[in-house]
């Protein structure tokens, strides 16, 4: 019987009670071990083929629903609705949110792509989502644009990869206060818990936000690599450890050396972080983001901050994409500066504030995205909250051979002792830039 054929007989129903029998069977019943190989592979792809079409045909009917109002008679909103008809439905959200946009002219080309199986679902939802997010506070013209962009090259894109395109385009349209109040709400909901010990094992539960998953995955991944293990008769062998002990293992170590380092200096080379970004945004000439190798989406008030302390590689990219240039890894302070900055400002050097030196991050008053030197004359201590606050309020500072004076305008902030007046004379202070006789036998580097 054709599918056409049986589809009049069974109805819509009918057919799928048919289909859904069918694939039971052969999930519960088909000699799977008398299959060769290609055949194998060939039912993976059929299979989730399957799976991607039924996901399909979901939106679709959803969509009915939505134009019926199916479920508003009794309060329920279109996922309650869904939810209800498949309480083992997945994805519930998309689907509903897909299900309501194809309702509206405005999305008929993406609808097409969804209902002929161009695009899936997911992929869908990422558009949709988008949109959603920005519409109210973006130019619409410009988000009209870039929709349409998208959507017309959307077949060509895997989820992950449209995943990073939304969110640039998301940082693109957005204005720059909106996402330094997102990053600074973000901060906020990172956590830390302790939920409870099992075995002997106390386990830990963290969120972190793009920023902060960022800077962790590139501190802990080349420390989490496995490492030859060698037996009792010398021969060696493969790591025994499990990805997730490597990955502890090196969040250990990290705390480790951290919380030996004397006189503020690290005992471990400061995170190497790799973000793609195009020089205008870096510059702040337009809008923009940067895209860790996590994926993490960073804005550029996030990328410059991090600069400071962070061993940051900006791949800059010009027009087209095209690679502008990649390093300026140098741009970040050595332990003989680091070592002649906690003498100078013993510890933060934010007024009123009793941060130690180990605990401090080197901070560049004059950014390197703007040509500041990484030397002591440029640099600053500064706790991870107020080097944050800086950035945010984009605070300047006067660096003395004694000391530095932040500024709010042309203010200096007084509080606490460790702000001497930059108006003060200051007869025979000597070179900031040069070499701290205390800290021979090393030579001071003069910058990057």
């Amino acid at each position: 019987m054709q599918a056409e054929q049986l589809i009049e007989a069974e109805g819509l129903v009918g057919a799928l009670d048919l289909a859904a029998d069918l694939v039971q069977r052969l999930a519960s019943g088909f000699p799977t071990w008398s299959l060769p190989e290609a055949d194998v592979s060939a039912g993976v792809a059929a299979a989730q083929r399957l799976s991607q079409v039924s996901q399909t045909l979901t939106a679709v009917l959803a969509r009915e629903a939505d134009s019926r109002s199916l479920g508003a008679e009794h309060g329920l909103s279109r996922v309650d609705w869904l939810k209800a008809q498949a309480p083992t439905l997945e994805g519930g959200a998309a689907l509903a949110l897909l299900g309501a946009a194809m309702n509206e002219p405005r999305w008929a080309p993406l609808s097409e792509k969804v209902q002929t199986g161009q695009v899936t679902v997911a992929a869908a939802a990422v558009v949709l989502r988008l949109h959603k997010d920005v519409v109210r506070i973006a130019d619409r013209e410009q988000l009209d644009a870039i929709i349409d962009v998208i959507v017309d090259n959307i077949e060509h894109l895997s989820v992950k990869e449209l995943g990073r395109v939304a969110a640039q385009a998301r940082a693109a349209l957005k204005p720059p206060s909106e996402l330094e109040r997102e990053d600074a709400g973000r901060r906020l909901g990172r956590a830390l818990s302790r939920i409870g010990s099992t075995a002997g094992y106390t386990e830990y539960r963290l969120r972190l936000d793009p920023e902060g998953s960022a800077v962790l995955d590139a501190a802990i991944d080349p420390l989490a690599r496995p490492r030859p293990d060698v037996g009792w008769s010398g021969e060696t062998k493969e790591d025994p450890r499990t990805p997730a002990a490597r990955r502890a293992d090196a969040l250990l170590e990290l705390i480790g050396r951290a919380v030996a380092a004397p006189q503020g200096v690290t005992r471990t080379p400061r995170t190497r972080l790799v973000v793609t970004m195009s020089l205008e945004a870096l510059l702040e000439q337009v809008r923009g983001a940067g895209v860790a190798d996590n994926d993490a989406v960073l804005s550029p008030g996030t990328v410059r901050r991090l600069a400071c302390e962070a061993q940051i590689i900006p791949t800059v990219l010009g027009g087209p994409s095209q690679v502008l240039d990649v390093g300026f890894s140098q741009r970040y302070f050595t332990s003989a500066q680091r070592l002649a900055l906690a003498r100078r400002d013993g510890g933060c050097s934010f007024p009123g504030c009793t941060i130690p030196p180990q605990w401090c991050e080197a901070h560049h008053v004059v950014p390197w995205s703007r040509g500041g030197p990484t030397d002591l004359a440029n640099g600053a201590l500064l706790c991870g909250r107020h080097h944050t606050i800086v950035h945010e309020r984009g605070l300047t500072a006067a660096v003395r051979a004694d000391g530095v004076t932040w500024l709010l305008g042309d203010l200096p902030v007084t509080i606490g002792p460790r702000a001497p007046d930059p108006r003060a004379p200051d007869p025979s202070a000597p070179d900031p830039r040069a070499p701290d006789p205390r800290c021979a036998p090393e030579e001071l580097p003069l910058g990057a």
